[in-house]
C-alpha cells in the first residue's frame, strides 16, 4: 500500500535584493533605504576617482591633439595636387589647389611671393607668377586681371593690357580663359584665367617665357 502524503507547502523564494544578512536579527524586516546624500567617505573615493580620470584623459586629449596637427602640417607639405606631367628637367609646383611643372633650375622669387595667394617661380629663362584667390559664382569673359599683374616681372608697379578672352581647357576646373597681356616696349606674356567649383578657388596664372616653355608648362598645368 502507497502512503499518500501531503505535497510540502511552497515557499515563496527570497529575491537577492531583498535578502540581507541581517534578516533573521531583525525579524525580516527591510531595512529603510538611506537617502540620496554621500557620506564623506563616499565623497572621498568619488573625489579620487576623479582625479585620477583627469590624470588620465588629459594626457590623452593632448596627445590626441597632438597627433592632429602634426597630421594637418604632415598634410599640407606632401601636395594633393601634382601636374599633368613633369617634363625632364622640370620640377612640379603646386600650391594645394592648382599645380603645374616649371624648369628645374627655376626657384621661388620672394620679391613678387606673399602668404596671401601670390606665388612667382623664375630663373634666367622666364618666369612664372600665380594669384589664387576665392569666389562663389564663375568667372567670365573679359575679366579685369588681378591688380598683382602689376607688380609680377618689373621693378615697379607698370600698367599692362589685357586682350581677348580664349576659353580653354584646364583639366580639374570648371571653366577657363586664355589671354595675351602686353606692356609698352614689347613686353608679351600669356595668362590663364581658371575656377573650380568644387572648392571656390579660382587662378590667375602668367607666364613670360619662350613660346616652347610657356607650351610645356600650360601643358602640365591641373587642379
Amino acid at each position: 500500500m502507497k502512503l499518500v502524503t501531503d505535497p510540502p507547502a511552497e515557499t515563496t523564494p527570497v529575491s537577492p535584493a531583498t535578502a540581507r544578512p541581517d534578516d533573521g536579527a531583525s525579524g525580516g524586516a527591510l531595512e529603510p533605504r538611506r537617502n540620496a546624500e554621500l557620506t564623506p567617505a563616499e565623497k572621498a573615493v568619488r573625489r579620487r576617482n576623479r582625479q585620477w580620470f583627469l590624470v588620465v584623459a588629459i594626457p590623452a586629449v593632448v596627445l590626441g591633439v597632438a597627433a592632429l596637427i602634426a597630421a594637418i602640417v604632415a598634410d599640407q607639405s606632401v601636395p594633393s595636387v601634382r601636374p599633368l606631367s613633369v617634363p625632364f628637367g622640370y620640377k612640379a609646383i603646386s600650391d594645394g589647389v592648382f599645380a603645374y611643372a616649371v624648369p628645374s633650375s627655376w626657384s621661388t622669387n620672394n620679391l613678387y611671393s606673399d602668404d596671401v595667394g601670390d606665388l612667382d617661380t623664375s630663373g634666367s629663362s622666364g618666369w612664372v607668377a600665380e594669384h589664387v584667390d576665392a569666389r562663389a559664382s564663375p568667372p567670365i569673359e573679359g575679366e579685369a586681371a588681378p591688380k598683382a599683374f602689376r607688380d609680377f616681372g618689373v621693378d615697379a608697379p607698370s600698367p599692362f593690357h589685357i586682350g581677348a578672352a580664349q576659353p580653354v581647357r584646364v583639366p580639374g576646373t570648371t571653366i577657363a580663359f586664355r589671354y595675351q597681356i602686353t606692356r609698352p616696349g614689347g613686353f608679351r606674356a600669356t595668362a590663364i584665367d581658371a575656377w573650380q567649383s568644387s572648392s571656390g578657388a579660382e587662378i590667375w596664372l602668367l607666364v613670360d617665357a619662350p613660346q616652347g616653355t610657356t607650351a610645356k608648362i600650360l601643358g602640365t598645368f591641373t587642379s
